[in-house]
């Protein structure tokens, strides 16, 4: 239990735990490179499924190498590595005992050099080993494997291949001498092949340090594993921290507080302030955060194609504005003026109001708004603003979850159950988004792609929290927000591209007017229609087909509107389905269709003030969905810019 770790190997292992049994291949291939937490995980009495929980606590109690003595243990972990490369290697080549075998005592034929690297002290490594291998092999193995060969000429096919593989790894030109050649020749191998198998060793070796921060000095290995794991280490003690920290708010009021004094002692960051929609959906500054008065004065249109801040809207994602940048909005200029910043960052936030404003954060770090601790903090905020937003669970102490009413004779228990145990993968899966996103880098087409993966996590969370809702018998009115109909359009199509259309051999058009303005809509309730259709059509083409989708603007009794168009080249739908298509029925198409898609679909739009229409041939079908650019009466909306070049 005091024998050492790598830092790079932990980090890595704690980082395929978080991602829970998605990553249990990971996971195993990573503490396999580790010679003790590799013994230490397998002398579990369960498995990855059953202790995740004690596999983190192993994880994040086990010593590692660090400082001075970690040159060393890179030194020995190597050497580690390659007798197990090479004692797999030549298992395999030789046909021999169990390769998987020959690995682990390769990999642990050091170990008592692990216990203390500055003052070695050999240990009884056959205690831990005989757990693994009844018979006592793997033990042998590992104990004389600096044995002269020629004493285990006839010993057990796993003793000398792990005493042919430290010879070759450890005595520099071993593979030329006699001892070395006749082992060989009686595992019926040559010395050119041992070669051969000797420099792919050593190539994965290096491949392993550079990997987990343990190659040679020179290479630039260095402390990388132990500052990653450090890294790790104080991510997780900041987000715990943060999260109870914004957790004892009581008040929206408190909340912004909170944020203020974050924002100044994490980054700091003393200028700042949140500009929200206002009634004339112009971005205008709150009262969220106090904001020099000047500020009020001003009002950005969400479709300004200068300033940063509608942006950072449109592409939910931090935008970096600096005074110095031709062509940037005047606006922006004046905000960084009264704020008495030299620049800033623009943070889309989702308020208490279930609108999107955005933060402004004055003179920010280059590269905050992708760092994991800003990120930490701005969902931290996130949840204590929206609290249904959180996970359905509590802490001690804490109200409990609104409990949903039964629902078709589902008993509440249950539907409570589920609706909590759905709450966590969500997260899983929305934590293990933004790790990748950090991990791949500023690659845009793949960001985007992730983009669109943690945006329909969310929605599908909102939709599993909307089942708390306590009214039974009204159905919450559609938060409203800005939104551009053609982007949801293109943002559906993309994500609905490789896995529904492609491969169900369809192919897709889309015809979009540029002239369709920003709607004031709630952006899931209509994602979620439009999917229904797609999916609706491609059932339709089982054979394969063409679907298009077209936006336009026309007029209905002198009222302007936005057209959307789903349009497939299926057979058409008889007569008699078409005059009760938007009735919930009990679905023919069997597996997991429940028959109320385009009833609930057509709801959704009529929350959306839509309609939605169905006109059939046997040519195909066309679903249309009209949408008002007048919203419960409100002014069309302008394109005015305020301060925009």
């Amino acid at each position: 239990m005091a024998c050492l770790s790598a830092p790079g190997v932990v980090a890595e292992a704690l980082e395929h735990l978080m991602r829970g049994d998605a990553a249990r291949a990971e996971f195993s291939a990573c503490v396999r490179c580790d010679p003790v937490l590799s013994l230490r995980v397998r002398l579990l009495d369960a498995g990855f499924d059953t202790q995740s929980d004690l596999l983190r606590g192993v994880l994040l109690a086990v010593p590692v190498a660090a400082g001075p003595a970690q040159a060393a243990y890179a030194v020995r972990w190597r050497q580690s590595i390659g007798v197990a490369h090479l004692a797999q290697a030549l298992a395999l080549r030789a046909g021999v005992g169990d390769t998987d075998m020959a690995w682990t005592a390769g990999l642990c034929h050091n170990l008592a050099d692990y216990l203390d690297i500055d003052t070695p002290t050999p240990v009884a490594a056959s205690a831990c080993l005989a757990e693994l291998d009844r018979d006592g092999w793997l033990a042998d193995a590992v104990a004389f494997h600096a044995e002269p060969l020629a004493r285990g000429r006839a010993a057990h096919p796993l003793v000398r291949v792990t005493q042919l593989a430290y010879q070759l790894v450890a005595r520099a030109g071993a593979v030329d001498s006699v001892d070395v050649r006749a082992a060989l020749a009686a595992l019926q191998l040559g010395a050119g092949e041992a070669a051969q198998l000797l420099a792919e060793s050593q190539a994965h070796t290096r491949q392993m340090a550079q990997r987990f921060g343990l190659a040679d000095a020179g290479a630039g290995g260095g402390s990388n594993g132990f500052d990653r794991l450090a890294r790790l280490y104080a991510g997780q003690a900041a987000q715990s921290a943060l999260h109870q920290y914004f957790r004892r708010a009581e008040s929206p009021a408190q909340i912004f507080a909170q944020l203020r004094e974050s924002l100044r002692v994490l980054f700091g960051i003393d200028a700042a302030c949140v500009f929200a929609p206002a009634a004339d959906g112009l971005l205008r500054a709150c009262a969220a955060l106090p904001a020099p008065p000047g500020l009020h004065a001003l009002a950005i249109a969400p479709d300004d194609g200068h300033s940063a801040l509608p942006h950072a809207l449109a592409r939910n994602a931090p935008q970096q504005f600096e005074c110095g940048e031709a062509e940037s909005a005047l606006v922006d200029l004046q905000i960084a003026r009264l704020l008495g910043v030299s620049g800033f960052l623009c943070q889309p936030l989702a308020l208490a109001d279930g609108q999107t404003g955005v933060l402004v954060a004055g003179d920010a770090a280059p590269g905050l708004g992708v760092s994991p601790l800003w990120r930490c903090l701005l969902a931290e905020c996130t949840e204590a603003l929206n609290p249904r937003a959180g996970s359905a669970g509590t802490l001690p102490g804490e109200s409990p979850a609104v409990v949903p009413p039964p629902v078709d004779g589902i008993p509440r228990e249950r539907v409570r159950r589920a609706i909590h145990e759905v709450a966590n993968p969500l997260t899983i899966m929305r934590n293990y988004v933004n790790l990748l996103g950090e991990r791949l880098g500023t690659d845009s087409s793949v960001q985007r792609d992730l983009d669109i993966i943690g945006d329909e996590i969310e929605r599908v969370a909102r939709i599993v929290r909307g089942l708390t809702a306590a009214e039974e018998t009204a159905a919450p009115q559609a938060q409203m927000e800005l939104a551009s109909v053609n982007g949801i359009v293109s943002e559906l199509v993309r994500m609905a591209l490789g896995t529904l259309l492609a491969p169900n051999k369809v192919t897709v058009q889309i015809d979009l007017n540029p002239d369709v303005p920003p709607l004031p809509l709630n952006k899931d309730l209509l994602k979620q229609v439009l999917f229904n259709l797609a999916k609706n059509a491609v059932e339709a083409m089982p054979a394969g087909g063409h679907l298009k989708f077209s936006t336009r603007l026309i007029d209905v009794e002198g009222q302007r509107q936005v057209e959307l168009e789903v349009a497939d080249t299926g057979p058409g739908l008889p007569p008699d389905m078409v005059t009760h298509l938007f009735e919930p029925v009990v679905s023919s198409k069997g597996g997991d269709h429940a028959g109320l898609g385009l009833s609930i679909s057509r709801s959704l739009v009529e929350r959306l003030n839509g309609q939605l229409d169905c006109r059939s041939t046997p040519d195909g079908t066309r679903f249309l969905i009209r949408l008002p650019i007048l919203q419960n009466g409100q002014a069309p909306l302008t394109t005015t810019r305020y301060g925009s070049m």
